[in-house]
């Protein structure tokens, strides 16, 4: 691994400027902000720019993540907003360009413009927090940002229609797979010691604050689908407050010894989870992307997602997965009984699904847009 980009340029210099929600977790927010944080970085040291990052929910201190085999450094704030405020206030007479990754951050871009009206700032819309009418002084926030960037067209469609913005002023940018997971092959993984059998996996957060994901609706199935696939079972990865009551509701069902929770698992371990599974379902309501989906996808699995939020333009119904109403648990268990029974319809799902994967979702494309946007505020900001 290299050094940290510290991205040395003279401190009475122009700055740029990277403001995120939270840095060092997993998630998919988190790997947005880190994978825009990179580019951000990157093209601030081409243009001779200083740049730093900020992560408000991180520890507070010198932090760094990598991206690909590169090391960035950021500066955590450990959720001290007066922390965050005075830095900002500080920076803000030499800042050109200010990039929010999230809604709820815009409201610091309005009133630092206040400071230095020149800022060009732009904000991020994800998931839930972009459907939803925000409250006043984060509405302005978002309607003066120069750039207002969504990771799905379902959410840039939302936030156009709820904040009354300009849809040319709202771009799509597709979240990306870490480069860290679509490099190399399946061949050679650690794959982790799991019971003989088909598979059923999903990976998230298991967060009472994001109860929508749908692990409840596949445990409520387990015992019907076993009816007709006896050698199922439900692989869960992930961590969180609602285990222990998904765990009950398993108990209830008398499935508990058909489905595993594994807790956390390291992401340079997570590509076993994915190889060794037929199919990745998560009939989720609340993914404003759903990066796990193409996760599952580049592996070459077949997907059952929810027809809700941004994860139908990521998998797409009857050629790389099923997509279902999360609330129509029939069409669940038909779904993953005809998948698990049909391996033929799992291979040629799973190589589609790849193949859009590597079309649409790798690093590359994403940081093509990020790069145009940033050059294109910095033009403005001249």
């Amino acid at each position: 691994m290299g050094c940290a980009f510290r991205n040395e340029v003279p401190r009475g210099s122009a700055l740029w400027l990277g403001v995120f929600p939270e840095i060092s977790k997993i998630g998919g927010i988190q790997q947005f902000s880190r994978h825009a944080g990179a580019i951000l970085v990157n093209r601030a040291r081409e243009r001779n720019v200083r740049c730093e990052l900020i992560g408000w929910n991180d520890a507070r201190g010198k932090g760094s993540f990598t991206v690909g085999a590169q090391e960035y450094e950021f500066t955590g704030c450990g959720r001290h907003k007066i922390v965050l405020f005075f830095k900002l206030l500080r920076l803000a007479p030499r800042i050109d360009i200010l990039f929010f990754s999230h809604l709820n951050l815009s409201p610091i871009g309005f009133l630092l413009r206040f400071v230095r009206p020149s800022i060009q700032y732009c904000v991020v819309g994800h998931g839930v927090e972009a459907w939803e009418t925000l409250p006043a002084y984060r509405r302005l926030g978002v309607q003066h940002a120069q750039k207002v960037l969504a990771v799905s067209e379902y959410t840039r469609n939302e936030m156009v229609k709820l904040y009354k913005l300009d849809p040319q002023r709202v771009e799509v940018i597709l979240s990306a797979l870490d480069p860290s997971f679509t490099e190399g092959t399946c061949d050679g993984i650690s794959h982790p010691v799991l019971p003989p059998g088909r598979m059923i996996l999903t990976v998230a957060r298991l967060n009472s604050s994001e109860p929508g994901k749908g692990i409840d609706a596949v445990i409520n199935v387990l015992p019907e689908v076993m009816k007709t696939v006896p050698d199922v079972f439900y692989v869960v990865v992930g961590a969180g407050d609602l285990q222990p009551r998904l765990e009950e509701l398993a108990r209830e069902h008398s499935v508990q010894d058909r489905v595993i929770f594994t807790g956390a698992v390291q992401f340079d371990r997570l590509k076993g989870y994915y190889a060794r599974t037929d199919v990745f379902a998560m009939p989720s309501r609340q993914e404003g992307f759903g990066l796990v989906f193409a996760e599952a996808g580049l592996v070459g699995k077949p997907t059952i997602a929810g027809d809700e939020g941004g994860a139908p333009e990521v998998v797409q119904d009857g050629v790389t997965g099923f997509s279902i109403d999360p609330d129509d648990l029939e069409a669940l268990t038909d779904r993953l009984i005809h998948l698990l029974q049909d391996k033929a319809l799992r291979t040629k799902m799973g190589a589609a699904g790849r193949q859009r994967v590597e079309d649409n979702f790798t690093f590359a494309p994403f940081a093509e847009r990020v790069t145009r946007i940033l050059d294109t505020m910095a033009g403005d900001a001249s």
